[in-house]
């Protein structure tokens, strides 16, 4: 009987261990949204400058929730076409961001994002191939269906957001226009001492 209830105990173990590394580590994770386009200088500076090295150098991207928001100052036209602030190509630019966004993970989607934004043109194949990731259906997506039907959604989610312009940042869900302005200057510091606030305890990574 001793040597039998060993056995399950055992197995229990077992099935606890698995069950836990199917879960993955629990990790407490501080929203950070952010509204941008494409060819917006001041938002590629961002995303390339304080956004990437934060995220990938410092690794908080794990403990981060990260929405990004390819729209901007995008507006719609009388007949319901958007046009974008920067023309005709920030449109295209931005409706390829929407559908990597769509067919990646976030961690995937960032690293693609930020490295096209390094550039003015569509350097996705570039991006792709320097990250090994398969984008057949991001290039499906943007071959099958509309700009204005790829940015709809994002259109909807930035008209919940008044700002005056990008990058526009919004730190735990909130979005302050003075904040943001920090934040696009010191997004690592402010994103560190905002996590250990909420959160009550400090990352390794941060400065």
């Amino acid at each position: 009987m001793k040597a039998f209830l060993n056995v399950c105990l055992l197995i229990l173990g077992f099935v606890a261990v698995a069950t836990a590394k199917r879960r993955g580590p629990v990790r407490d994770k501080l929203p950070v949204t952010l509204y941008y386009e494409a060819l917006c200088p001041y938002c590629r500076e961002f995303v390339t400058s304080q956004l990437l090295p934060a995220m990938m150098r410092l690794n908080l991207l794990p403990f981060t929730e990260l929405t990004l928001v390819p729209y901007g100052n995008a507006k719609l036209d009388d007949a319901g076409n958007v046009v974008c602030q920067h023309g005709v190509d920030e449109c295209e630019l931005n409706a390829w961001h929407g559908c990597i966004l769509e067919h990646h993970n976030v961690t995937q989607s960032f690293k693609l994002i930020a490295c096209m934004m390094r550039g003015k043109r569509n350097r996705l194949d570039k991006c792709a191939d320097r990250y090994k990731i398969d984008v057949g259906d991001v290039k499906k997506c943007k071959a099958t269906r509309s700009v204005n039907e790829i940015l709809a959604k994002y259109r909807q989610e930035t008209a919940k957001v008044s700002f005056n312009g990008v990058p526009a940042i919004a730190l735990d869900n909130i979005y302050d226009a003075h904040e943001s302005e920090q934040l696009s200057d010191n997004f690592d510091v402010m994103f560190c001492a905002k996590y250990k606030k909420k959160f009550n305890k400090s990352l390794n990574t941060c400065p």
